[in-house]
């Protein structure tokens, strides 16, 4: 039986009891983020020359900025990072479980998240608010170790930490839970509002708070070994306030952190990410959507960008 049905029931016959093996084909991408690894690691180490006598730590929060958290964080420390940032507890750990050795700060934490998991794996925690001291504390007996902390001071961003009127409060959790035994304050941190306008008088502001945290905590007993104040901007273009550590994200994936003064090669920077995607002409008038009025003047083109696929090279 020269057949369809009959070659059919032929296969089916001589591979009884056998499946034939399943290949996923993959798709190909409708558009394709590349991220280059060597870039990231170049940038590194711009920012570590930068950076002068003070420590890099690569933040690499939101997935490394869409670029692959752990890939980033290898090739920010092949560049001459030694510690690595992330806002979230749980990214921390996922770090540490890919064998990310060097020092991690996490900082927008939660009641709920796993403090003793954190603990134990030697990650250091933001605080700022006492909740969060007491956290780290009842975490560290089970942990078998202190925990370490951050405290962060609000010098006038408003994201996170103690307010001035506050900070006492925090001091004095913190110096109870550090005689304790259950916790160590290894550091004192805040986050520029206006670092990216040069001569914003916002900045010394800003410098001026810190400094007077930092003394206030040193009056109260404690004894940080890192102050940390600078992101991308201040990294690259106000070396008086690096201290200890300097905090750069966006400029470790090639971005400028003041693009209306430079552009990413004027500061030393190289872009990691190169988005492709299908694209096409569109005439004058063209509108990206059903009910927008018209919203070109000229001939452009146009690009589609479904879910990206990431892909490091």
């Amino acid at each position: 039986m020269d057949s369809l049905e009959g070659r059919w029931r032929g296969d089916r016959q001589s591979s009884r009891g056998q499946q034939p093996p399943h290949r996923a084909r993959e798709e190909p991408a409708l558009a394709e983020a590349r991220i280059d690894l060597a870039a990231i690691c170049a940038n590194a180490t711009r920012l570590r020359e930068a950076a002068g006598s003070a420590d890099v730590m690569a933040v690499v929060k939101a997935d490394g900025y869409g670029h692959g958290m752990v890939p980033s964080a290898r090739a920010a420390l092949a560049g001459g990072a030694t510690w690595i940032g992330v806002a979230r507890m749980h990214e921390a750990l996922a770090l540490r479980a890919a064998g990310i050795g060097s020092r991690i700060l996490a900082w927008l934490l939660g009641p709920c998240d796993d403090w003793a998991s954190a603990v134990a794996a030697g990650i250091e925690l933001s605080a700022g608010d006492p909740w969060a001291v007491e956290a780290a504390t009842q975490a560290a007996p089970a942990a078998g170790q202190p925990g370490l902390l951050h405290l962060e001071i609000d010098t006038g961003l408003g994201r996170g930490g103690a307010s001035p009127a506050h900070w006492p409060a925090l001091l004095e959790a913190a110096s109870r839970a550090e005689a304790s035994g259950h916790v160590r304050v290894v550091g004192i941190w805040s986050h520029l509002a206006h670092a990216d306008s040069p001569g914003h008088p916002e900045c010394d502001r800003q410098v001026e708070h810190f400094r007077e945290a930092v003394e206030l905590a040193r009056k109260a007993g404690l004894s940080p070994e890192v102050l940390h104040l600078a992101n991308s901007a201040a990294t690259l273009n106000l070396p008086q306030i690096h201290f200890d550590l300097v905090r750069p994200g966006l400029a470790l994936f090639g971005l400028s952190p003041v693009p209306e003064v430079a552009e990413p090669a004027a500061l030393g920077l190289r872009p990691a990410m190169t988005l492709t995607a299908r694209h096409r002409p569109a005439p004058p008038g063209w509108s990206p959507s059903s009910g927008s009025p018209p919203g070109t003047e000229s001939p452009t083109v146009t690009a589609t960008a479904p879910p990206v696929r990431q892909r490091s090279v």
